[in-house]
């Protein structure tokens, strides 16, 4: 009996051995590098810290992760004017990293919230890169992430010059998916390619409507004759992708967009789609347009397309105050009378002040009120 009891007593003691081991031994969390507490330190947005354990990490050139490192640091440097002499330094040592430099700062737009932070530092960074930025951006372009190839096609626009063989080579690829295609041609017009003006033109007759009213769109941008008629009937398209460039078009580029062709746009599903039918009909001050206006003013469930009308009615001038008093007359909704009191007060006619007091003596809402009589002082 005394030797089984020795034996368990040996037993549990070596059990609460090896668990108090596991639990202050091996369990023991390890240790952090600089590098993995610069990169926690500067995705928590604490770029003073960040940069304090990077710099320290980079100083030991056969350390793991060093172009991301740099990277970075190179961000964080940006914006700092106490720091552009660092900031320099760090970009051409990431240029001397070559394609995989810029390669590592592309792949920081893959984080959201980093993109969302810091897009503007990362795009300069890879526009300085030049030549060396394209071909990772070109790989982007042509990927499937949307997000991913939007921001590579706007930062090969930025880049310009040295971006045109391979926004070209993109275009000319039979391989290339039909979007990459697309903000290809755009870069290109944007970038004012003349070179590739002949490629652009032959894909007016290219099967694919979005390639198609892509490259009228470009022509047009490029002060080139085009067959405006490709456009109008993009408008109507069954394709909500060759619709979205039709429309786009016609809100940034035409300057009397024929509003009779857009009116049937303003049901579209897409939002994208009516916001710029929006934005080109505002092109036309006229009432009749001023009437459209105030109607998706008032019914549309987009804010964004609600916003539109509201800056459109608002450059129309005096053409959009008899549709809007009237809105205001015959609505108790607080969005409508602040959106209604703003673009009244903004254009400063007399015919709205007579609407604006009624309103200011019926609003009992404090928010309301205030907004009814600041665009009565405007006016008086």
């Amino acid at each position: 009996m005394l030797l089984t009891r020795s034996v368990k007593i040996a037993f549990i003691t070596s059990l609460v051995l090896s668990l108090t081991f596991l639990i202050f031994g091996c369990g023991r969390e390890k240790p952090k590098t600089d590098f993995e507490l610069g990169k926690g330190f500067f995705l928590a947005s604490d770029y003073s810290q960040a940069s304090v354990h990077l710099e320290r990490w980079v100083q030991k050139k056969k350390n793991p992760n060093l172009i991301e490192a740099h990277a970075i640091l190179a961000v964080i440097y940006h914006d700092m004017d106490s720091r552009k002499n660092e900031y320099e330094k760090e970009l051409e040592i990431l240029k001397s990293y070559g394609k995989e430099g810029m390669t590592t700062v592309l792949k920081m737009m893959e984080n959201p919230v980093i993109a969302s932070r810091l897009q503007k530092p990362i795009d300069d960074i890879l526009v300085a890169g030049g030549p060396l930025s394209v071909e990772p951006l070109i790989t982007v372009l042509k990927g499937q992430n949307w997000r991913l190839k939007v921001h590579a096609h706007q930062v090969l626009t930025k880049m310009g010059e040295p971006a045109i063989p391979s926004l070209t080579e993109v275009l000319s690829n039979p391989s290339t998916d039909r979007y990459a295609k697309s903000m290809a041609i755009d870069a290109l017009s944007k970038i004012k390619a003349t070179q590739a003006e002949a490629l652009i033109e032959q894909k007016l007759n290219d099967s694919d409507k979005l390639i198609k009213v892509s490259a009228a769109v470009a022509l047009h941008s490029m002060g080139k004759e085009n067959p405006t008629k490709i456009i109008l009937e993009g408008l109507k398209d069954q394709d909500v992708e060759v619709r979205r460039v039709a429309v786009r078009a016609m809100a940034d580029l035409f300057e009397n967009p024929p509003a009779n062709q857009l009116v049937d746009l303003l049901k579209d599903q897409d939002p994208d789609i009516r916001n710029n039918a929006i934005k080109a009909i505002g092109k036309n001050r006229n009432l009749e347009t001023a009437k459209l206006l105030t109607k998706a003013m008032r019914e549309d469930k987009s804010e964004e397309v609600r916003n539109s009308a509201e800056i459109a009615l608002e450059q129309m001038g005096e053409f959009a105050v008899d549709p809007v008093i009237d809105l205001l007359k015959n609505t108790d909704d607080a969005e409508l009378i602040v959106r209604s009191a703003q673009i009244l007060g903004s254009i400063g006619d007399k015919r709205a002040v007579s609407a604006l007091e009624d309103a200011y003596k019926k609003e009992k809402r404090p928010l309301v009120k205030n907004e009814l009589a600041k665009a009565l002082n405007k006016i008086d």
